[in-house]
């Protein structure tokens, strides 16, 4: 199982931390890392991986808490989703008909379903401004890129 991570324990001063493999030095302390160091958990991936190295570090009794502040500020962090200019031009290439033209209800729909809805007219004037977008109509604008 080549992309399984390894939590180690280093034996000298009992601090844990990741890696693939042993044959390095622990980070903490210098001590090398052989064959007999234990592996207290096993990951997937590096973020699952990061989140195992910080529970082993923190004592038992404060684990459970720990673990529960993660848990909270792991699902705020994937439930905020923040505007870009780089998603806002994905969102207009997904709006496009096919002769390249963008309606501003077409727009609107889709910066609504990604949760951007405030952002629509702001970006549409950003995109016209920098030559993205050519405005037809009132409403209608044609894609420039």
């Amino acid at each position: 199982m080549a992309d399984t991570w390894n939590v180690f324990k280093c034996l000298a001063c009992n601090n844990c931390h990741g890696r693939k493999s042993t044959g390095h030095s622990c980070p903490h302390c210098g001590q090398r890392i052989a064959e007999s160091t234990p592996v207290v958990e096993k990951a997937a991936n590096p973020s699952e991986l990061r989140r195992k190295v910080i529970l082993a570090n923190t004592p038992p009794e404060l684990r459970d808490a720990l673990s529960k502040q993660l848990n909270k500020a792991e699902s705020l962090a994937q439930s905020t989703t923040v505007f870009s200019p780089k998603k806002g031009l994905q969102i207009l290439r997904d709006s496009l008909d096919k002769e390249s033209k963008i309606s501003l209800k077409a727009v609107k729909k889709s910066f609504k379903q990604k949760g951007f809805e405030n952002s629509v007219i702001s970006f549409l004037e950003m995109a016209e401004a920098e030559g993205l977008i050519l405005r037809l109509d009132e409403e209608l604008w044609q894609f420039l890129e």
